[in-house]
């Protein structure tokens, strides 16, 4: 496969970005909104803009301002501090990352870049989150719990949306390069802006590393202890413009290239070397029309795509296989002021597919629909808040789904809120799940999910603090069962718990915290899923001192269970510092330490994680 972005293309566009800067007059840089603030607003919630503290959901919105202040490189690591999130690795840097929310699997979780949802249909069923660099990220907003009835299926555990970067004011450009050890390197460069009535915005970035041995060899002494490098490269392009006053075209498009060393699982030789390599890329056209004073009109076309190569050719049993996955959407939203009450109302379409091929001249060609309809009513009177959603969807060859949500919150005083709320969720099989050649099984039913929540929320300008008791049932679990060598609706699952996050500005000093305290246990053996762990926390700080700015921040994860391993995988803290210094007003120098401690750690057994490392570098950000 031939990689299109390159860092000579990052070069070459920082130069061009370098010379528009130098074009331009000074300007003054856009208010940035601190995490915490009251003004600060969220999309993924209610599919409407509001503010955060008036979403019924646990929700999360992690700006640009708190990227750069966590300097994190990639989607795991930001969303690792957040409550209700746990991550695990396989491999080294690249190799498959499963995601955990509230205790619900990757497969549970919808993705969203953009608005484009990232399904996808091989037998892993898993989005390759470990892939998403932050280079070209504006925003990340989360939002917990069941919400199939705003969303459709997949949103049990809850849903992540990715915003890439939007054009805004004069036009300005942006770069950062960073050091690190193994041979990392980090670059990105882009420029955005607005011209009149169109706003742009254009963004590359590369990351690589030559990585470290992870397998641990104590372990699986029969693996081969080479290092496992990883190479990214990304791109994002957005670009908008007004007709008139009220009616917006735009379309916006991300890719990924990435490249990876991986392991064998403890099934590999010492002379073995696997590889793989992932595509993912999604697009967008809508538009948006203020049709009267009171409705609104949202048309957006999308798609997303990620194919994904396994390479063992070099091993003592030559194998490899491709799987691509795409899913192509419609969706027509409508929003309408009725008084005190917004109504949404619309229709989705979704045409999902997979297609795969191997050496052993197996094939899956698949492809389905489904016909989405949903409507929700939000508002309040008297200090009283409700909001309630209906979603219906219908996909080819199983049983259409019926999802319900309904939140009630009343404020107490100005600052406290009380919030309840109840919902069902359901997630469908992957295409792989069902027809793959070797474990499918055409028999499965989507999986089924009931939650309840109650919560209270505390929030002056500049801080808030969330509490939510939440318990989500699950029944058919698509998991694979070992005694018939297939996918099947094998388990049923309840998860307890209570997630507390807190952000917030305390005089000069900005603060982000997440406690997380759950009980995920498979119903039928009353045993703790698999990797999951009871106990998560977290707490990060920043605050200036003198022209510096040092950050620092400490996550603790507890002990969970793992598979072959008899005992649990022991818990674990690590410690990060960070620090910035202004040489400029346009130019910053940066410097982190991650896992200061240097401690020994293992998210999956068998797979050692990163040790201590110190990472330099320059931001550039036109005045």
């Amino acid at each position: 496969m031939k990689h299109v972005l390159c860092p000579r293309l990052i070069a070459a566009l920082l130069g061009a970005a370098a010379l528009w800067g130098g074009s331009t007059q000074a300007q003054s840089p856009a208010p940035v909104v601190s995490a915490g603030q009251l003004s600060e607003t969220v999309v993924t919630a209610n599919r409407s803009e509001q503010l955060v503290t008036d979403a019924m959901p646990h929700t999360t919105v992690i700006g640009r301002d708190v990227i750069e202040r966590s300097q994190a490189p990639d989607l795991p690591t930001l969303l690792a501090s957040e409550a209700g999130f746990q991550f695990t690795q396989s491999g080294g840097r690249g190799t498959a990352t499963n995601l955990f929310l509230r205790g619900s699997a990757a497969l549970q979780v919808l993705v969203l870049v953009d608005g484009v949802p990232m399904t996808k249909q091989d037998a892993t069923g898993t989005v390759s989150l470990e892939h998403l660099m932050l280079d070209q990220v504006e925003r990340v907003e989360v939002v917990r719990g069941n919400v199939s009835a705003i969303y459709g299926s997949g949103a049990i555990g809850g849903v992540i949306q990715v915003f890439t970067r939007q054009g805004q004011g004069a036009p300005r450009g942006y770069g950062q390069l960073e050091l690190g050890p193994q041979g990392s390197l980090r670059a990105t460069t882009g420029v955005r802006g607005q011209v009149g009535q169109t706003r742009f915005a254009i963004g590359v970035g590369h990351q690589q590393t030559d990585g470290f041995s992870a397998m641990n060899t104590q372990q699986y002494p029969n693996e081969n202890p080479d290092a496992d490098g990883y190479r990214n490269s990304n791109l994002a392009l957005s670009l908008s413009h007004e007709l008139a006053d009220g009616h917006t075209v735009g379309a916006r498009v991300h890719r990924v290239e990435a490249a990876f060393d991986a392991d064998g699982g403890g099934f590999g030789g010492a002379t073995d070397r696997f590889k793989g390599r992932s595509d993912l890329e999604s697009w967008t056209l809508y538009s948006h029309n203020r049709l009267s004073a009171n409705w609104r009109s949202e048309l957006t076309l999308g798609s997303g795509r990620e194919a994904s190569v396994y390479d063992a050719r070099l091993t003592a049993f030559p194998y490899d296989s491709e799987a691509v996955s795409r899913s192509r959407s419609i969706n027509w939203t409508h929003s309408m002021v009725l008084g005190d009450w917004l109504l949404n109302a619309g229709f989705e379409y979704q045409s999902q597919s997979i297609g795969t091929r191997d050496s052993t001249a197996s094939t899956l060609d698949r492809d389905r629909g489904v016909r989405s309809v949903f409507a929700g009513l939000a508002g309040g009177l008297n200090g009283h808040a409700l909001q309630v959603n209906v979603r219906r969807d219908a996909s080819d060859g199983l049983d259409p789904q019926t999802t319900g949500y309904v939140g009630y919150g009343y404020n107490l005083t100005p600052a406290w809120k009380l919030l309840a709320s109840v919902s069902t969720a359901f997630n469908l099989p992957p295409l792989g799940y069902l027809y793959d050649p070797f474990s499918g099984n055409p028999a499965l039913k989507p999986e089924q999910a009931r939650s309840r929540e109650l919560g209270v929320q505390w929030a002056v300008p500049g801080q808030v603090l969330r509490a939510t008791w939440f318990s989500t049932s699950m029944t058919d679990m698509l998991l694979y069962d070992f005694g018939t060598f297939q996918f099947g609706n094998v388990s049923a699952a309840t998860n307890r718990g209570l997630e507390v996050s807190y952000s917030g500005r305390i005089d000069r000093t900005d603060w982000r915290g997440s406690l997380t305290l759950q009980d995920p246990r498979d119903d039928s053996t009353g045993k703790t899923l698999v990797r999951r762990a009871g106990t998560m926390a977290s707490v990060a700080v920043t605050a200036p001192a003198g022209a510096w700015t040092l950050g620092g921040d400490i996550r603790w994860t507890g002990a969970r269970p793992d598979s072959p391993r008899p005992e649990d995988l022991p818990a674990y803290a690590l410690v990060q510092l960070t620090a910035r210094y202004p040489i400029s007003p346009e130019w910053t120098f940066t410097t982190r330490i991650e896992n200061l401690l240097d401690r020994q750690y293992q998210t999956a057994y068998g797979y050692n994680q990163p040790g201590r490392g110190l990472y330099a570098g320059l931001v550039w950000t036109q005045k």
